[in-house]
């Protein structure tokens, strides 16, 4: 079967790495001849759109309007069409706007695939896509020999101040714990500014990174002690599996869609509420023995021999 994957392929966050990691494994495949890639924002042309009388299915990874046409086209052809959901845009409507047309798009591609692969349970769920699907998580570069130097004192959160990463609540939550404990636990912030930033950073302990460079988001996280992702969503968290190669002790909200494919320990705690936050904290700061967070995360070749399968079998 010849495929065309539809995707983003500039470096980047998010599905970005996604689409990269699998591209990069099917090259390195033998099956590097089935399948040919296509960056979403290429500008529409008909030389471009011949391209689906050549391949037998489509793939859009994401929401786009190049995507969404491929989808269209290649179901009027008789074709198959498949979509990678890395999150719902009707969930996020909930937190900052979304334009009409992109929703649109994705409620297109969603009617036109004849299988939907959404990151996780939690978030075919939550966007109530029940059928027409296969759940394939995003993949898992372990790495060891990494330079880790840990301070018992220090916190690394990503996501800026976007209220749905509900890092003003974390932050609300240490500046308790620093004033009733007498500790003196600070916060590494990464991320863009949004609607909870200027709250923040009131905090004397929160030095704001905005965005920057990924490895000093790495040398962060080589230096804490803790990560935490206690957001109201997060369909997958590419974020948590970073933070296990730099061994943090980790804390999640119930509704992050990675916790599907990790075992909870001390060392990995969920929580759903301010309480169980500020408990998870006290006790993994004075945890001094982390455990070995045990996961069934797969690698990126697991992952993209699962998208290959569900193509072959449909």
């Amino acid at each position: 079967m010849k495929v065309l994957y539809i995707g983003d392929f500039i470096k980047g966050n998010g599905p970005s790495t996604v689409d990269i990691n699998i591209r990069d494994s099917i090259q390195n495949s033998n099956q590097v001849n089935q399948v040919e890639f296509l960056q979403s924002t290429t500008k529409l042309s008909f030389i471009v759109l011949k391209k689906i009388f050549n391949v037998d299915a489509v793939h859009v990874s994401g929401v786009s309007f190049l995507g969404m046409l491929f989808m269209i086209f290649s179901r009027l052809c008789g074709k198959k069409a498949f979509m990678t959901m890395h999150g719902s845009l009707a969930i996020e409507s909930r937190f900052r706007k979304i334009s009409l047309y992109r929703r649109i798009f994705e409620f297109v591609q969603q009617k036109c695939a004849n299988k939907i692969m959404p990151v996780s349970k939690l978030l075919a769920e939550k966007a109530k896509i029940n059928k027409k699907v296969v759940v394939i998580p995003n993949g898992f570069n372990y790495m060891d020999n990494l330079s880790i130097s840990k301070n018992n004192n220090l916190i690394t959160l990503i996501g800026g101040g976007r209220k749905e990463k509900r890092h003003l609540d974390i932050c609300e939550v240490i500046q308790k714990i620093n004033d009733e404990h007498s500790l003196n636990i600070k916060v590494n912030l990464f991320g863009e500014n949004g609607i909870d930033s200027n709250k923040i950073n009131s905090f004397s302990f929160v030095k704001d990174f905005g965005f920057c460079d990924k490895n000093i988001v790495f040398e962060s996280l080589s230096e804490s002690k803790f990560f935490i992702q206690y957001s109201d969503f997060e369909s997958f968290s590419l974020a948590v599996a970073d933070a296990i190669n730099y061994q943090c002790y980790i804390i999640t909200s119930n509704l992050v869609g990675i916790n599907d494919f990790i075992s909870k320990s001390n060392s990995y705690m969920v929580v759903d509420n301010k309480l169980q936050l500020e408990k998870a904290i006290l006790l993994q700061y004075n945890n001094k023995e982390r455990e070995m967070i045990d996961n069934d995360l797969l690698t990126w070749e697991q992952v993209t021999n699962k998208y290959m399968k569900c193509w072959e079998e449909v």
